[in-house]
């Protein structure tokens, strides 16, 4: 036999010896606890890691479709187009890159949404108790800041951090899930759970800093904010403010704070409410004797029919009459 063939045998004989001792199953047990080791600190890194732009964008299209499956979309494209362009506008003074998009929820629930992405949702109903283009725009800003700074993601990840300390403290580490199934969680934060003090107040401040640079009056949220308030002292409205008051700080304490801060801002800022009612709520701009006012129609038999609506007696109305 060969000097060779016995080494060979040697190293077996060595390798079957191992193989059948306590200590190869001590090794082995110390692979598996460096594999969960490994499993805990990924999911640990998942959870304390800001999402990058690419999962930020993912989790916010998937949000956006689930919030527009619950209310629909109001498409009215001028004022959908009016909305975007003052948004737009708004989120030019956002400190982040991030592509915006703006949408009318179909409801009369007085509220505004925003979504990680860059998706800010406004409803028909708040839309129908705003006065000027100052207070969209300002309402509009809030939520632009709360993309900005991030908070909804914050929050969601903050609830993440909790449920991971539970199933440290149980020893039981399952899973990660796919991006897409995040975006139940963040449509849930976004319309029932309570909105942090600090992260409204923040986004109430750099709301206002990113509508008042845009030359916007900075007044436009809190004068919207008053609305909501006394409003909310009529039992009949509370259905309507349900969403917003039943999960952001009071209406009274907000308004308050913004007045505390209007001395810092240029007192020139602009209103342009004869441009928000014109787009908005045309009715109203026609009864308070706005310039131009002109409403699609045809005349049967000396009676204007209007197209899409009904103007109260007496309102002022250029009429435009088709052949």
């Amino acid at each position: 036999m060969t000097v060779t063939s016995v080494r060979k045998l040697l190293v077996c004989a060595l390798l079957s010896a191992l193989l059948s001792t306590p200590l190869f199953a001590q090794l082995g047990d110390l692979v598996r606890k460096a594999q969960k080791v490994q499993e805990k600190a990924k999911k640990a890194s998942d959870i304390y890691t800001p999402w990058s732009d690419d999962q930020e964008r993912t989790i916010g299209e998937a949000s956006a479709a689930k919030l527009i499956n619950v209310f629909g979309l109001y498409e009215q494209p001028d004022m959908v187009k009016y909305v975007n362009l003052v948004g737009s506008a708004v989120a030019s003074n956002g400190t982040r890159r991030v592509v915006y998009h703006f949408a009318i929820l179909e409801t009369e629930a007085i509220t505004a949404v925003s979504l990680p992405g860059g998706y800010v949702f406004v409803t028909r109903g708040a839309l129908a108790n705003m006065k000027n283009e100052a207070e969209l725009a300002g309402t509009l800003a809030h939520e632009i800041a709360h993309i900005d700074k991030r908070h909804l993601e914050k929050q969601v990840r903050a609830q993440k951090t909790a449920q991971f300390a539970k199933e440290e403290a149980a020893t039981h580490i399952p899973r990660g899930t796919e991006l897409v199934a995040v975006a139940g969680e963040v449509v849930k934060n976004a319309l029932t759970m309570p909105v942090s003090r600090d992260h409204e107040n923040e986004a109430d401040k750099v709301g206002m800093d990113f509508a008042a640079k845009t030359g916007y009056a900075a007044t436009g949220l809190r004068d919207f904010l008053q609305t909501l308030a006394t409003a909310a002292a009529n039992s009949p409205n509370q259905r309507q403010l349900g969403l917003w008051g039943s999960t952001h700080p009071p209406l009274a304490d907000r308004v308050s704070a913004l007045t505390a801060l209007q001395s810092g801002y240029p007192a020139n800022g602009q209103l342009l409410q004869e441009r928000f009612n014109w787009t908005v709520n045309p009715l109203n701009f026609a009864k308070s004797g706005g310039s131009g006012a002109e409403f699609p129609g045809i005349v049967t038999n000396g009676v204007v029919v209007l197209q899409g609506g009904v103007i109260p007696d007496g309102t002022r109305v250029k009429i435009t009459i088709v052949q």
